[in-house]
């Protein structure tokens, strides 16, 4: 199967951020506190959240326009270098007198040992250019939602678009109430629905008591190692199975799901065809360390398979 994304113009809207990694070896204990000493080696910075989405998008080819807000400080700036290196357009990006938000992670030996986030929200924040942006001229609009302001409030509600797309983190889904489709996991479904979701029927019927109360026409339900449920309305279901993953790292996995999904339903506007992509997306995302971003011959190659 052959993919090319290279005409899809995507918006993405969200909270973007920098995941950054420690990476240093220990062989001893501290002698203050049971915790171990790290010999520090390496640090990374990463795009994170909304910033790996965009990052996912723009290594399999689709050309990425931001909207939010980063601080005035120097993981900024890391996040506008990034971007101008790679070509991902960061001009409606708003800088605002907050920090960026930063997820430091502290690894061990190749292990995670400790997460401290940096961050500071704006719950009534909206865009100042908005009016700026010729919404006719993208093909998908994605929402990434990690609850850290830039869609805390209905602001964007007011996007007049057919095909947007999020990656919902509200309690109550009927939030997006402009959105067609949504990409939740299993504990975003579950917190939302309070359905327990042991099995196939279990999570049917938590995505269809959803579409029932929203104006969501589709449901892509990521469950992990059993793969993605897609439910749609009038019955549509369909249950992509999984690529068998030894030790995976889910780090950003979400990220690459909406990213591959949107550029998929864009250029075929096949829902069933758009998550066998993902899943895929996912599967090899998830066979790397960290956040990472998956490339297109890469998903070629798997489901060639």
């Amino acid at each position: 199967m052959r993919l090319d994304f290279s005409k899809i113009n995507v918006l993405l809207i969200g909270d973007f951020m920098i995941d950054s990694y420690v990476n240093g070896n220990s062989t001893r204990q501290s002698p203050e506190a049971p915790v171990p000493v790290i010999k520090e080696h390496k640090i990374d910075l990463i795009p994170g959240g909304a910033g790996n989405v965009a990052m996912n998008l723009k290594s399999l080819g689709a050309n990425v326009s931001c909207l939010g807000y980063i601080g005035n400080d120097l993981p900024g700036e890391v996040l506008k270098k990034i971007f101008n290196e790679k070509g991902i357009d960061h001009k409606h990006l708003q800088i605002e007198k907050i920090l960026t938000t930063v997820k430091k992670r502290f690894l061990s030996n190749g292990k995670q040992i400790l997460r401290i986030d940096y961050e500071e929200i704006l719950d009534n924040w909206k865009p100042r250019s908005i009016s700026e942006l010729e919404i006719k001229n993208f093909d998908i609009i994605i929402l990434s939602d990690y609850n850290k302001g830039v869609l805390n409030n209905d602001w964007f509600k007011n996007l007049k678009f057919q095909n947007i797309i999020a990656d919902p983190k509200k309690n109550n889904f009927s939030f997006y109430s402009n959105v067609k489709i949504i990409t939740p996991n299993l504990n975003e479904l579950q917190r939302t629905t309070k359905v327990e979701l042991k099995d196939f029927d279990s999570i049917q019927k938590a995505c269809n008591e959803i579409l029932v109360k929203t104006n969501l026409e589709y449901i892509i339900a990521k469950m992990g190692e059993k793969g993605m449920m897609v439910v749609g309305k009038n019955n549509f279901l369909k249950i992509i199975d999984p690529h068998f993953v030894k030790k995976p790292d889910v780090t950003g996995a979400g990220d690459t799901v909406i990213a591959a999904f949107s550029l998929a339903y864009a250029q075929y506007e096949d829902v069933e065809l758009a998550a066998k992509v993902a899943n895929a997306a996912a599967s090899i995302v998830v066979s790397k360390m960290g956040t990472a971003t998956v490339k297109i011959h890469e998903i070629e190659s798997l489901l060639t398979k």
